[in-house]
This record gives C-alpha cells, structure tokens and sequence, in this order.
C-alpha cells in the first residue's frame, strides 16, 4: 500500500496538536498547482488547525485558503474552508445557509467529503441535529473516516452510544489502524465505563506522552479519563498542566475543570464558552434553584 503523503499533518491533526500540523503542513507547498492536489489538501489542514484554537484564529484560517479561492473556477473544500471561517468569526444563518449551498453544489463532487465533514460541523453548532446527521451518512460521508468519526461525537452527545458504536463498527472495517477509529473507540469507552474506560484511558494516555501531544484538548480528555476512573488528584494535575501551558482558555480544559469543582473554573466557562453544554446545564440549574428558593422565605 502507498504510503499517505499527508500521515505526519494528519496525525497531528487528529490528535489535536493543531500548532504542530500547522508547522508540518507550512513546511511543504502551499501554492495552487493544477497537476498536484496535494497543496490544497496542506492548506486545508492549516486552515482547519487555525479554526480549531482555542479562540479560533479565522483570518489566518482564511489567509491560506485565499490563493485557492481565487481560482476560477475556486475549489469546493476551499471555498468551503473559507465559509466555515466566516461563520465562526460571526455566526449567521447566512453563513449557514452558504455552507447549505456549498453542500448541495459538492454533492458527486471533488473533495465532497472535506465539504461534508466542514458542513457538519456547522450543523451542530447550529443544533442543527438531523441536518448534521444526513450530512455525515449520504454521499462520500460513507466511507470517509473523518464524517465517520464526527458522526460519533455527535450521537455520543445525543446518548445515542449504540449508532455511535455502530458508526464505530463500520469505521474499523475501512481503516483499523487509524488514529480516529482509535479515538472512536475511546470516545465511546468514556460514555461506556468499566473495561472501554480503561482502553480510553490507554489511548489519551498514548497521546500524552507524544512530544507534541500535551495540547488542551488531550489535557482535557486525559483529565476526563482519571475523573471517571475515580483518579481525582491526577485529573486536578491535568487540567493545572493545561492552565500553566497556555491552555487556561481552551473550553474543554475549562468544563473539565468545573465537573471536578475547581475552583473558578465553571465562571470561567460560563464567562468564555457560554454555549458550551456543560455551561448551559449549570446556568440551566441554578436558574431551576433560584426559582425553587424564592418560593421560601426565612421564619422570623
């Protein structure tokens, strides 16, 4: 089998070290080329590792993209990256009625899959579940292992655990050995408990040990591990590791920190990260307690 001229950007993707794959995939053109595909593909990594920084840095994620956008006709995944960008930097049903259009117009076409999986993301943002989910099982989104592993995410999120494994099932027929079928599994092991937790716990433990591997998002999940394994004072050190290594803001870091009751930590999500499902659960049930104990009054 070929070896993939991309293994090194993807693995530093998936894996969440988006300064890394940024540094990697620079280091080769960049540069439209109407015989190699192979920049396109580069820039897209750099563009999405932009947007997936704790804040999202969506000029630079739109920067790299714009050589290819230029061209007539402009490629699909780009023009595609480039509208993911735009509604991060101001959410719009606009912007997602643009990503509705690219999608339709991607449909049979080149690079369908970087299309879906971008518009999918923009589904759940949105909350636009069934959208989402359509998205991440018609066309191309099939056989590709990034829809695939986004598909899980989502129907882990909607306590759908039995599609998310069966999504998993079908991944691991294609490509076994895949840093994402892998972190599928894991994934799926947090919700599960018992033996898959500890097999979740091996797979971010692996990840933490690479060199370039202790990035918020392994930080955060790492933590998470040791906080389901009852490893309270390992999963306080993770997220203390994450704050000290520039990560205080990442989201996941934050929400990680505020389930172990840290302290600070579930203003500092509801302060940055209002949206983020753990900060609505908590806004949602000190609103429910507030309204409760304003039906009692103190006897004098």
């Amino acid at each position: 089998m070929e070896a993939d001229p991309l293994y090194h950007v993807k693995q530093l993707f998936y894996q969440s070290s988006y300064k890394a794959c940024i540094s990697e995939a620079s280091s080769q053109s960049v540069t439209p080329s109407d015989d190699d595909p192979l920049p396109l593909e580069r820039a897209l990594y750099i563009s999405r590792s932009h947007l997936a920084l704790s804040p999202p840095s969506t000029s630079d994620a739109i920067s790299i993209l714009t050589p290819f956008t230029s061209l007539d006709p402009a490629p699909l995944p780009a023009r595609a990256g480039v509208a993911f960008a735009e509604y991060l930097a101001a959410p719009s049903s606009e912007g997602v009625d643009a990503v509705r259009d690219l999608l339709l117009e991607a449909e049979g076409e080149q690079g369908e899959s970087t299309v879906r999986v971008i518009a999918g993301t923009v589904f759940i943002l949105e909350k636009e579940n069934e959208e989402a989910v359509a998205t991440l099982t018609e066309g191309t989104a099939k056989e590709d292992l990034e829809c695939m592993a986004l598909l899980v995410q989502l129907l882990l999120s909607l306590d759908r655990r039995d599609l998310a494994h069966a999504t998993y099932a079908t991944a691991k027929k294609i490509g076994n050995d895949s840093m994402l079928v892998q972190a599928m599994e894991a994934w799926i092991g947090l919700k599960a408990g018992a033996r898959p937790l500890h097999q979740a716990y091996y797979f971010f433990e692996e990840l933490y040990q690479l060199p370039s591997g202790r990035t918020g998002p392994v930080l955060a999940s790492h933590a998470a591990a040791h906080l389901l394994l009852s490893h309270v004072d390992e999963a306080k050190a993770d997220i203390l590791e994450a704050e000290q290594g520039s990560y205080a803001q990442d989201e996941n870091v934050l929400a990680v920190g505020a389930a172990l009751g840290m302290e600070g930590y579930a203003a500092k999500l509801a302060s940055s990260a209002p949206k983020h499902p753990l900060a609505v659960d908590l806004e949602e049930k000190s609103s429910l307690f507030d309204d409760a104990a304003s039906k009692f009054a103190i006897a004098t």
